[in-house]
């Protein structure tokens, strides 16, 4: 594998860092945001949900765009697209034209990751693959690890200060625009969409996809109740609760950035680990009794998401050729997106006003509809051979 200093490489794990930004910047200072007009505590999660509508209404457009024109003129336009509408919503006091630049910043993002994710699997073969994808879930979850508390600090100044970090992509727009090299192989093919369909018209290729849209359903159940039962059942702080996100996302940084270790280990069973851990995990959290021992469960967390989400990835990129490979995995990517919109009013079913543990216990329960699905798999495979 090429060193992880190599330019290419840096500028899209880049990319990624500033994509993740756009969710994990702007959940802690949603209070702050309210500050702007029109902004009530019924309306303030627009600002996530414009964001994530968006981006996951652009995805599935821009992958067969980033496949026939290549990785480098979707990245480029996408990253600095972003960058713009964090600049804009930093001029701006109205709530309801805050949505507007975070939509902006969604058509950006959709044109972000799962380009990244398609540009890394053109890059490179097994175990490289699976290695790289391993740096991109690394630096996602370190992000996700630090943002939140950079953020959150530089709210408590003017809620829209954070946004400026936001800008700052302008500038790795222009760089790349200079300095990122085209991924060799990216080119037009006939018939795209039928290619691209029948590509995904299988059961492993159903397997992947699913098993993607339960994890950010699991993982979302995490992000948004945990910092609730810590502060409402503990009667404890946002800073304990963001220890707890940051040490779900330091051990599944951690994890991913050893995937390479992994790769003798069969897909199957890695991805069964992943459900298990993140099942186990939201059942010994609505058990949990103290600070102290949801640690512990946060870890295990990362340990199975950590070695569950650069499996998926690289196995979505190497579903098909280099010249499908966008459009595919932008419906893979597509699917991040809906498990984050579906996930918190799903698990809001099973919470009644602070007595929120039932959310835990239905995600402990769905964990195993995935998990059950990849025992099927793993002896169908068996069977096959």
């Amino acid at each position: 594998m090429r060193n992880p200093k190599d330019a290419n490489l840096l500028i899209l794990l880049a990319v990624v860092m500033f994509a993740v930004t756009g969710g994990s910047l702007v959940g802690p200072i949603l209070p702050a945001m309210m500050e702007l007009s029109g902004a009530t505590s019924k309306n303030i999660g627009l600002a996530l949900s414009a964001y994530t509508f968006s981006a996951m209404v652009a995805t599935p457009l821009l992958g067969p765009v980033a496949d026939r024109f290549g990785r480098k003129r979707v990245i480029v336009p996408a990253v600095i697209f972003f960058g713009v509408g964090g600049l804009l919503i930093t001029f701006t006091r109205s709530f309801w034209l805050v949505l507007v630049w975070r939509s902006l910043q969604g058509i950006g993002v959709g044109g972000m990751l799962n380009t990244v994710v398609a540009a890394i699997g053109d890059m490179y073969e097994e175990p490289d693959r699976s290695r790289a994808m391993g740096w991109r879930i690394t630096v996602q979850g370190l992000t996700n690890a630090t943002v939140p508390f950079v953020a959150g600090a530089i709210a408590t100044m003017a809620w829209f200060l954070p946004f400026y970090i936001h800008s700052a992509a302008i500038l790795l727009g222009i760089f790349a625009a200079f300095k990122l090299q085209e991924p060799a192989g990216a080119a037009k093919t006939q018939r795209y969409m039928i290619k691209a369909l029948y590509a995904i018209v299988n059961t492993r290729a159903i397997w992947l996809f699913f098993s993607n849209f339960m994890g950010f359903v699991l993982l979302y159940g995490i992000v948004v109740y945990m910092p609730i039962l810590v502060v409402k059942q503990f009667h404890l702080t946002t800073l304990h609760s963001g220890l707890a996100i940051s040490v779900a996302a330091g051990v599944s940084a951690l994890t991913a950035s050893q995937a390479g270790r992994f790769s003798g280990v069969s897909e199957t069973l890695r991805i069964l680990w992943g459900f298990f851990c993140c099942g186990l995990s939201h059942l010994l959290t609505g058990f949990s009794g103290s600070y102290p021992l949801l640690l512990v469960f946060m870890g295990i967390w990362g340990l199975g998401f950590g070695v569950m989400m650069p499996t998926l990835n690289a196995a979505a990129a190497g579903l098909v050729s280099t010249e499908l490979r966008a459009g595919v995995l932008s419906i893979f990517t597509l699917l991040i997106y809906l498990g984050q919109t579906v996930s918190p009013p799903f698990f809001a079913l099973f919470v009644k006003d602070t007595a929120i543990r039932g959310a835990f216990f239905a995600g402990s329960a769905v964990a195993l509809v995935p998990l059950l699905f990849t025992v099927y798999v793993g002896l169908r495979n068996y069977r096959l051979r």
